[in-house]
């Protein structure tokens, strides 16, 4: 038995709930899955696993293994990325996450370019606006839009972007409810929120270096920008929104900026990534490309 393939299999069932869902993940029968688990459980002479016909479960010793499992690939990992740096190859699984619009609109983009210019390296894409647990959800990369807080130490941001943010409405929703004048009046507004913004509902404007952060209140909140976007498509509201989010809907005179003499508030892009000591090459190929894709194709003032 391959020890090493072994926990690979278990981690995968384990993250996933599931046998046939690992099965179709690692592209192998669920026979061969059950094979593998039941060798290992019988390798290490403990039961990982609780099997029933509705349920799987990890037994107490399977969740202290399964730490340790997910440690040990990764740092079979490492020493495989470290072979490949000092030889200069850029190969292998880059598993990314990202931002969920982003990574639809943006990052969805970059990587067919990118794959082209590197064809030994396979892409793994996840989307999600909750920041994840690059080490143990097993990525190598992550993509976000804030002002990162890093609560694990061995995290390493590096700002690679911005992204101009613009307060904006349709032309018939400011002609019904009038233009604010300035950042007060959007208290009187109703302001539509995409939750997992950095700036949430705390709005700031700054015009000739003087900056003004508001609290707004609207009827709807949302954890994704492009539904608030279609609400503000509708008429219904305000937007603070990303300008690749609203781009084509600025050039078509759908959206307006409501305070065009004020300077938009900016959200850095990082790249998020585990602190080794070597930087595999598919990482930090993929980071200096991403940044170079990013000031090739990213509209920077929609409103210039």
């Amino acid at each position: 038995m391959d020890v090493l393939s072994a926990m690979g299999v278990f981690v995968r069932v384990v993250e996933l709930k599931s046998f046939s869902l690992a099965a179709t993940e690692l592209g192998i029968s669920s026979s061969s899955v059950s094979k593998q688990i039941s060798h290992l459980e019988k390798h290490v002479g403990a039961r990982l696993l609780q099997r029933t016909t509705r349920r799987l479960s990890v037994t107490e010793v399977g969740a202290v293994y399964y730490d340790k499992c997910v440690r040990i690939l990764s740092d079979v990992e490492q020493a495989e990325d470290l072979v490949s740096q000092l030889q200069g190859q850029a190969r292998g699984v880059l598993r990314i996450n990202c931002n969920m619009t982003f990574g639809q609109i943006q990052l969805s983009k970059a990587i067919p370019e990118f794959m082209q210019q590197f064809p030994d390296i396979q892409v793994d894409v996840t989307l999600d606006d909750r920041p994840p647990d690059l080490i143990r959800d097993g990525f190598d990369l992550a993509i976000r839009i804030a002002d990162p807080q890093l609560p694990d130490s061995s995290l390493i941001a590096r700002e690679i972007s911005s992204i101009p943010m613009y307060i904006c409405a349709t032309p018939t929703y400011l002609e019904q409810n009038g233009w604010p004048s300035c950042a007060e009046d959007l208290k009187h507004h109703n302001c539509l929120v995409f939750v997992h913004a950095a700036n949430a509902n705390q709005w700031t404007l700054e015009r000739n270096g003087q900056r003004c952060t508001v609290q707004v209140e609207g009827d709807m909140k949302a954890n994704n920008s492009l539904v608030v976007r279609e609400s503000v498509l509708a008429h219904r509201g305000i937007g603070n929104l990303a300008d690749f989010v609203i781009a084509r809907f600025v050039a078509s005179g759908d959206l307006v900026q409501v305070f065009p003499d004020h300077q938009p508030e900016r959200l850095s892009i990082f790249a998020v990534y585990p602190d080794r000591k070597y930087v595999s090459p598919k990482v930090s190929h993929f980071m200096e490309f991403f940044k170079d894709w990013l000031e090739r194709n990213m509209k920077r003032d929609l409103w210039l």
